[in-house]
């Protein structure tokens, strides 16, 4: 072989192996945190119209976002709370749950005595629980209600101080009072400097359910503290712009680091204000709507998100979860050019999957039907892309009960709780933070587990399968 003839076949075999793509593998026996959704705020939207409640809560039709989430706003006037309390019936009656945020206490609370600015004055911490208190009394669905929205910054709008030492303070003392489950603290670009003390006080970690922020002015990470304290990480509110391709490819990848970063909900900033929104004010969807819709559709509420590898290959990356009957893959390809990935299966009886697109000239589409072979399929990503795979299990798979898609919702729960399957479940047993068991439920028919009898607090389900198998949950009683 010539040396010009051997040059050329090892620039070919270079190419061959530099091209080759890495396959990606989701182990479904490795369980992470749990999802409970994506949202959207309504804050300074004025009343939104049933269509538009349908579209942002619906999951019918491609048409629709599919979220469970709402974050309205806490206006510091009760005179001007029956708009939010409208947008919250609205969501409630489609299926999801309310976070209430405040961005200011009523300004006679206040240092400054504005709305704009200022702190919490210490000697009015009762009244400012009561006002939150009355908030959600007056709404009658909040679910999870926030101390304070982005604590740590200065701005000129309408916004409230506190220091680190303010918000443990309130936490420890005060937040129980309000009587809901409480999220804290909302910071911008989610600094841990102002939730660490919290966390790292038993007292105000115990009055805390939700460890909020958000991402202006940083990079998705985890948060050890908060999931080892067995708090629920929540990404509360960002935005995106302009509406193009190249957006909505930051978009998803931020998504992707907050769902690979233990964190257990995705709120976007608007649904339909001007700027930074995801539908139109005629209730089509944007480009950034359907991106958001390509996690918000298929990872339902009570899905875990199970080990998968997130960067298989150059800008490609992914997630996977597990559901009760189904389960979801989301890839993402940032290149400019499609992309070949093989996908293995680890621990669940893989049978087919169907794929969704959005990509510069895709919506949404629901392209084809992939058949998998020995727990493997191999699929082609659209250049800068978002796809989702809706993966069907083989039937086997289907009749058993893993441990971990035994879920319960809602969580916070009022007079009744409900398990997600009662396939292979044994009995049901609920204990009080000490330990003491205090309701036995055997041979449930229905998923229905009547809880009217306890007090306010938080508790500990204990569901117990046929195979021995058992799982404990923690839980909200309002």
């Amino acid at each position: 072989m010539s040396k010009k003839l051997l040059l050329i076949t090892l620039i070919a075999i270079s190419s061959i192996y530099s091209n080759a793509q890495v396959a990606a593998t989701i182990d479904f026996g490795q369980v992470k945190q749990i999802i409970d959704g994506f949202g959207v705020s309504t804050a300074w939207h004025g009343t939104i119209s049933e269509k538009e409640a349908d579209i942002a809560f619906g999951n019918s039709t491609s048409e629709q976002l599919g979220l469970n989430i709402l974050r309205v706003r806490i206006d510091p006037s009760s005179s001007n709370w029956v708009t939010e309390k409208m947008n919250a019936a609205k969501a409630k009656s489609r299926g999801a749950l309310i976070l209430a945020t405040p961005w200011t206490p009523p300004a006679y609370m206040k240092t400054n005595n504005n709305a704009v600015g200022g702190e919490l004055l210490p000697t009015q911490y009762v009244a400012y629980a009561e006002h939150l208190k009355d908030f959600c009394k007056y709404l009658g669905n909040v679910d999870v209600v926030s101390l304070q929205n982005e604590p740590n910054i200065t701005v000129g709008y309408e916004s409230c101080t506190w220091s680190a030492a303010q918000m443990l303070e309130f936490c420890k003392t005060n937040a129980p009072a309000i009587g809901k489950p409480v999220m804290a603290p909302e910071a911008y670009n989610f600094a841990y400097s102002t939730s660490d003390p919290i966390l790292n006080d038993p007292i105000a970690c115990a009055n805390i359910q939700y460890v909020g922020g958000h991402l202006y002015g940083t990079t998705t990470r985890s948060y050890p503290l908060a999931v080892t304290k067995g708090k629920k990480l929540w990404m509360t509110e960002f935005a995106y712009n302009p509406d193009s391709i190249g957006t909505c490819m930051t978009m998803a990848k931020d998504i992707l680091d907050c769902l690979n970063g233990n964190m257990n909900a995705f709120v976007y900033w608007y649904l339909r204000q001007p700027g930074c929104n995801i539908i139109n004010t005629d209730g089509t969807l944007k480009l950034k709507g359907y991106t958001l819709a390509q996690f918000s559709k298929f990872i339902r509420p009570g899905y875990y998100r199970v080990s998968a590898t997130y960067q298989p290959n150059s800008k490609i990356y992914l997630v996977a979860f597990k559901g009760s009957t189904q389960d979801v893959l989301v890839a993402v390809n940032q290149n400019t050019v499609a992309k070949t990935q093989v996908y293995n299966f680890k621990n669940m009886n893989i049978m087919s999957a169907s794929k969704f697109v959005t990509s510069d000239t895709k919506r949404l589409t629901n392209t084809e039907t992939i058949t998998a072979t020995n727990n493997s399929f191999t699929d082609n990503l659209d250049a800068r892309s978002i796809t989702t795979y809706v993966i069907k299990r083989t039937p086997s798979a289907i009749n058993e009960t893993p441990v971990a898609d035994i879920n319960i919702f809602p969580n916070p729960a009022e007079d009744f709780i409900q398990l997600s399957t009662t396939d292979n479940v044994k009995s049901v047993n609920i204990f009080n933070l000490q330990g003491q068991k205090i309701q036995i439920f055997n041979n449930l028919v229905i998923p229905t587990l009547d809880i009217s009898s306890l007090q306010c607090g938080t508790y500990v389900i204990q569901v117990s399968l046929i195979n021995g198998a058992e799982k404990r949950m923690k839980f909200f009683k309002k």
